[in-house]
């Protein structure tokens, strides 16, 4: 997914609009399901229209079949709850509607941040450098402080072996650590709101789990190197 973009002012406000209406709708609208549902589609079909990559709607897809059932099955292992009206199998109706606008959205904010610092840009290889050393650390002490099941250990192992071994594009990173950030500030706004909470979070007093970052960075790489795959036809 190269940046491809001429003048990215544009794009950087229909970005940050898209993520303040997505936060503000989320946020504001919480018990009015129907009315966050109408919202959602309302964006969806924005991001659809205005300059959208030619593999988002894939993006939406992936993160809307994938995000869903992945919520579903972590509500019934006890991982968290929801407190909200209209669950249907313990989620929000809304729930791949947000998936999908909120990983569009980390492709697009991408696409973004990649063509503020074009190739050439001096400050391009110092970022690659210092997200390549963030994301190890970040990586090396999840791992060693998660309190979780050994099965649960070699999961989150095999994928950041996978991501550092092929998944290291500068998009990778960059989509990583924007997955990682914003998805981590919208849950631990909506935990403190009260609108879920987990049962068991390793940051007690912030209600949060150690490894909410790592799960918001590697949905967003897989849920991009998805969007993006193209098999292979030389053969």
């Amino acid at each position: 997914m190269q940046p491809r973009m001429t003048h990215w002012t544009p794009q950087a406000l229909f970005a940050a609009l898209t993520g303040a209406t997505l936060f503000a709708t989320v946020v504001w609208s919480w018990h009015q399901p129907a009315l966050t549902t109408i919202v959602l589609t309302l964006v969806l079909i924005a991001q659809l229209q205005y300059h959208p990559h030619p593999n988002d709607h894939r993006a939406m897809l992936a993160a809307a079949l994938l995000g869903t059932p992945a919520e579903a099955v972590s509500v019934h292992l006890g991982e968290w709850t929801y407190h909200a009206p209209g669950l249907i199998l313990g989620l929000p109706i809304w729930i791949p509607l947000i998936w999908a606008n909120l990983f569009a959205l980390y492709r697009r904010l991408t696409r973004l941040l990649l063509a503020m610092l074009p190739a050439g840009n001096p400050f391009r290889v110092p970022y690659i450098r210092i997200l390549t050393i963030l994301i190890s650390v970040y990586a090396f002490l999840t791992l060693t402080l998660m309190d979780k099941m050994p099965l649960v250990h070699l999961l989150y192992a095999g994928f950041l072996i996978v991501m550092a071994g092929y998944w290291r594009a500068e998009t990778d990173l960059s989509i990583f650590v924007i997955g990682a950030l914003l998805g981590t500030l919208g849950e631990y706004t909506c935990v403190q709101l009260g609108y879920w909470h987990y049962y068991n979070p390793y940051f007690t007093s912030l209600g949060i789990d150690i490894t909410l970052a790592m799960d918001w960075g590697l949905s967003a790489v897989i849920i991009h190197r998805i969007a993006e795959f193209r098999p292979d036809t030389s053969t």
